[in-house]
């Protein structure tokens, strides 16, 4: 009986995307900005995690760092769903 009652309270859910999913998510704002950054015309050669939530994009002589910031939103307690977040780029280095 007092297994019944520990394990059949409910507690508030917290949901992300798989981490498979969330990474292809961070990975295609990250191309996203560097696009409007760097511009059609210049080649990504590389793009590169360098710590948890920053990104490396290379290309050519000039390199573009990316980062991940979760944008602040009031949910409703016990909200489940994806992370939010959007791609800041910091200044680009060349």
């Amino acid at each position: 009986m007092c297994l019944t009652l520990l394990f059949g309270t409910t507690l508030p859910a917290f949901a992300a995307l798989p981490p498979q999913y969330q990474r292809s998510a961070e990975f295609a704002a990250v191309l996203n900005v560097a696009t409007e950054v760097l511009g059609i015309g210049n080649l990504i050669d590389a793009i590169e995690t360098s710590e948890p939530d920053i990104y490396s994009v290379r290309s050519g002589a000039c390199t573009l760092i990316v980062r991940i910031v979760d944008t602040p939103k009031k949910q409703e307690p016990g909200w489940a769903g994806p992370r939010q977040f959007e791609a800041v780029a910091d200044p680009l280095t060349c």
